[in-house]
């Protein structure tokens, strides 16, 4: 991070999002201090990780989506966004916290219908919900919105139905279940976090 002026951005960026995130935000104030910085693309990037790759954070929070991207959604694929994730989305267009990642829609796949890989973006939530979702064994009506890893082969992942968000292994074997998104978000981060500290190597120190 480069100046105090730079911080008190970065600070003030995440003190804007909803109380809703509050895991999210918690987490972000808690290692800003670890060479973070918001880019040109206005993604918060928190805990600089060069252990894991020179380009990458332990968090980064996309800006939110606009309302015309939101409204588009359903009649580009033929799915639903649930009413607690679009408002996430207005806040946050997807996000990666440590192993954990939550779907977004990414620009340059509304605009064009193309990936950009030239630029690090969120996962795709049309994707995952077209392709991804086929290696759970779940009921075609779940929605798809994120996954963190479970073990060294296997992903978990995030489903919402019926009124709960639901944490299933590929097997289609539920793991636990929340009925608000602030829980889960405060339950899965904490299991993320963990093994974040686990994996950093023991020369580093963390701020």
């Amino acid at each position: 991070m480069n100046g105090d002026a730079s911080l008190q951005t970065l600070t003030s960026a995440i003190h804007t999002l909803p109380d809703e995130y509050l895991p999210i935000k918690q987490q972000a104030l808690k290692y800003i201090n670890n060479n973070s910085r918001i880019d040109n693309n206005n993604t918060l990037k928190i805990l600089h990780r060069p252990w894991v790759a020179p380009l990458n954070w332990g968090l980064m929070l996309y800006p939110g989506a606009s309302q015309d991207w939101l409204s588009e959604y359903r009649p580009k694929t033929g799915r639903i966004i649930p009413d607690f994730y679009g408002r996430f989305l207005s806040a946050i267009n997807g996000c990666f916290i440590y192993d954990l990642s939550l779907y977004g829609i990414p620009g340059s796949m509304h605009e064009k219908n193309l990936l950009n890989r030239r630029v690090l973006q969120c996962h795709d939530l049309a994707i995952a919900n077209h392709d991804w979702m086929l290696e759970y064994k779940v009921p075609s009506g779940y929605f798809y919105f994120g996954s963190r890893s479970y073990s060294y082969s296997e992903n978990l992942g995030y489903f919402w139905h019926n009124d709960k968000i639901k944490a299933v292994r590929k097997n289609g074997k539920t793991l636990a279940e929340w009925t608000d998104f602030t829980s889960f978000l405060q339950d899965e981060i904490a299991v993320a976090e963990k093994k974040m500290l686990e994996q950093a190597p023991r020369d580093v120190r963390l701020l």
